[in-house]
Order: C-alpha cells, then structure tokens, then sequence
C-alpha cells in the first residue's frame, strides 16, 4: 500500500487524500457481496465488462467476428439495453457516459457507436485509476492470503508467480517492455475468453451462485544498480 502511495504522491496528490482513497477501495474489497454493491462502482471495471462483452456476444458482433454498432441518443438506444445486461441498470448509463467522455467509443457514419478497442486503458492517474491501483493490491493481498495458508500446497491454490532476473542491460529495457506487453495480452485474451464464455448474466443469474474471478499481471522494473 505504501509503494502505490508514494507513486500517488509522486502526481501531486497530497497523501493524506491518497491514503485515504486506497484505504477506502480495500475496505470495499474486502466488504461483503452486499455491502459492495451499495458502495461507489468501478469505473474501469464496468467499462471494461461492457467492452469485453460487445466483442465476444454473437447478437453484438457481424460475421466477421467485430461490434455491431449500437444506438445511443444521450437518454436511450441500444447501446444503453446493452449496458443494463451486462452492468446492471443502476451503473448502466455511467457506464455509457463514461465510455464517450473518455473517448473509448466512436461514431459510425450511420450515427451508431462501436468501441474503439475491446481492452479499455486507463485515462492517466485519476480518481478511477486510484481506485483501480487499489483494488489490484487488494487482490494481491488476498491471493497471497489464500496460498500462505495452504502453505503453497495442494491443488487449491489460486494462480501467483513472479520472475526477474537481477542485471537486466538498460539498453534491453524496451525490448523487454515490448515482449511482455506482447506475450501478456495473448495470455490476457486466453484467460478472459475463457472467463467470458462462463460469465453469467445479471438478468440470467436465477440464484447460480457465482464469485468475481479473474487474473492480474504486470511488468516491474526496479532503479538501475550502482557499480
């Protein structure tokens, strides 16, 4: 917690606000099912659902496998039924508005929407993104939580792995950087295909008990190494 602070601060937010944020988003992580529900939604998440869903449900992609385009008016069309489905219609037109303010989505020349890309970026160190680093930690931690338990043993143990070599060249830095963006999104793409042909609907849940799942992997590099 103490690193994505400092990495806050390093932006110009004051820590007591960072501290405060973070401290906010990993209480509503580990809050239950309910009480998560009630509390403020994940921006990037929720767009991100949307997104993933428009490029993989056959009523919303052509025979070429891409978006159909969608009607969105500013209070209503297809593009906002969509929304309902996949994020609730409580989050439903925020998650639209969201999607279009920061630019993710773009016009047809019939007038509809269709996404810009199916994997949605953050927009810079906001108040969304904050959120986002923090819940990453969360997650983190939890999984740490559950395999420190079971002693990293047995075939219950959740997905946790880190490699790194210690004297990396600074002049292979961005070869590195380009080969694991590459090699993370094939297995990024993998993951959340497989993930999204088991997601179950909101509208369609009819009491299946279900659970947020998911995988989160990034690339570290640490200060280069006095001689």
């Amino acid at each position: 917690m103490r690193a994505v602070c400092e990495m806050m601060c390093s932006f110009g937010i004051p820590r007591t606000v960072a501290a405060k944020q973070i401290q906010q988003a990993l209480k509503m992580g580990y809050a239950s099912r309910d009480q998560r529900m009630s509390q403020q939604f994940r921006p990037i998440t929720n767009m991100a659902d949307l997104c993933g869903r428009w490029h993989f449900e056959k009523a919303y992609v052509d025979k070429k496998g891409n978006p159909k385009p969608l009607t969105w008016n500013g209070k209503t069309g297809s593009l906002l039924r969509f929304a309902q489905r996949v994020n609730g219609k409580a989050r439903a037109k925020s998650v639209v508005a969201d999607l279009i303010s920061r630019k993710m989505l773009k016009r047809t020349r019939d007038g509809g929407w269709i996404p810009k890309a199916q994997v949605v970026k953050p927009a810079g160190l906001d108040s969304a993104q904050r959120l986002r680093s923090a819940t990453m930690m969360q997650r983190l931690l939890q999984t740490i939580a559950h395999n420190s338990k079971r002693k990293y043993r047995g075939d219950d143990l959740m997905f946790e792995v880190m490699v790194s070599v210690p004297r990396l060249p600074t002049r292979n830095r961005h070869e590195f950087r380009r080969f694991a963006r590459a090699q993370g999104m094939v297995f990024a793409t993998n993951v959340n295909d497989w993930l999204e042909s088991r997601n179950v609907e909101l509208a369609r849940q009819n009491g299946t008990r279900t659970k947020e799942a998911g995988v989160v992997a990034f690339l570290f590099e640490q200060p280069p190494r006095s001689r």
